[in-house]
């Protein structure tokens, strides 16, 4: 008898840009950011979370993005949906966030102010996992270049490959 039916072979999602997705067990979900934040909230004890590919700090159109393709495009809505399904999926979570992306990939981008769009995702998410008192355990931000981002949900580990190398937050 083989034992190689009895090992669960992993779930791959890759995550679009604007994309979120919730998962549980030996699933992983994986996204490519620039300016763009990967966020990932999570329970370590149910092993539930969730990554959005968030885009935009928020959604100041008339129109909501949720229950649509592009649930994980702000940071606004993208935390509250992730929030919503997880708390839909199990009671009395403990919540926990890790973030990666925010790079400064156009030359014209400021360090500060408007036009800096990855930094703006980064403190825009930031505050509102504060105020949600969610922990922001781990983060990867910053830089001048793109990551890949994987979060394994039954470890919660989420693994950052950059020009530099690879490394766990």
């Amino acid at each position: 008898m083989h034992l190689n039916h009895l090992v669960e072979t992993p779930k791959d999602i890759s995550i679009p840009m604007g994309g979120l997705q919730i998962a549980s067990g030996n699933t992983i979900l994986r996204t490519f950011v620039g300016s763009c934040v990967a966020i990932c909230i999570y329970d370590t004890e149910k092993k539930i979370g969730g990554m959005a590919h968030v885009m935009l700090p928020k959604n100041n159109t008339a129109k909501s993005t949720k229950n649509t393709k592009q649930e994980g495009k702000y940071a606004d809505e993208a935390i509250d949906v992730i929030i919503e399904k997880l708390n839909n999926m199990a009671p009395n979570l403990k919540l926990q966030a890790k973030i990666a992306g925010g790079a400064k990939i156009f030359t014209h981008e400021s360090e500060t102010g408007g036009l800096n769009i990855g930094n703006n995702n980064i403190i825009e998410i930031r505050l509102i996992l504060q105020e949600k008192k969610i922990p922001l355990v781990s983060q990867s931000v910053g830089s001048k270049s793109g990551r890949w981002v994987t979060f394994h949900c039954n470890s919660q580990r989420v693994i950052v490959k950059e020009k530099e190398g690879e490394k766990i937050i």
